[in-house]
């Protein structure tokens, strides 16, 4: 379970409830019509954040070749983007529109940078604003600003530029902190053996 963050000032405290997701590879075995998430499939999955505050990975198999899973700090793209892009700080900012996808609303708004309890908090994901296979983007949402398509790059090509990957083995448990770290996955390729 998890509840939407809403407008973030100083004086309000988001929380999220633990909560448990299974990412079997489906791609193999569903209709891309059915799957609503990267995650499910053997794409590459960019730089993002999820639901909740601490986020477990845990390794049941290694792919034939790929899958480089990707770790960048969302305070060093701060800093950068603070000293080199401080429009883009205000834009990340500001509120934005985030899908539901089919939720009464539609859409929610919210910054996806904000400041709480002394720590810059980067919070997205791009699917919200893009939509993927069986979760389109909705037709109510807004569309995003120019500078806010803007913003979304320069998130993504910072977690490129600073990244760290990490080979898992079979096995490996792998915890982040969501407020603080993104996290991506490199496509990859099974194979029946493997």
């Amino acid at each position: 379970l998890n509840k939407p963050l809403g407008h973030i000032s100083t004086s309000t405290v988001p929380f999220s409830l633990s909560f448990l997701v299974n990412c079997t590879l489906v791609s193999l075995t569903a209709r891309a019509k059915t799957i609503g998430a990267p995650a499910y499939t053997t794409d590459k999955q960019v730089f993002h954040t999820d639901a909740g505050d601490i986020i477990a990975l845990f390794a049941l198999e290694t792919a034939a070749d790929g899958g480089i899973s990707r770790i960048s700090s969302t305070w060093k793209a701060y800093n950068e983007l603070a000293a080199t892009r401080p429009d883009l700080v205000k834009t990340l900012s500001e509120p934005w529109p985030l899908d539901r996808f089919g939720a009464d609303p539609a859409y929610v708004l919210r910054p996806l940078l904000y400041y709480h309890d002394s720590k810059v908090i980067i919070q997205y994901a791009r699917r919200l604003f893009t939509g993927f296979q069986a979760l389109p983007r909705s037709p109510e949402i807004p569309p995003i600003t120019e500078a806010q398509a803007e913003a979304l790059d320069t998130i993504h090509f910072l977690g490129e530029k600073y990244n760290l990957g990490l080979n898992f083995q079979k096995g490996d448990i792998q915890y982040i902190n969501n407020l603080a770290v993104f996290h991506a996955r490199d496509g990859f390729t099974d194979t029946p053996e493997k």
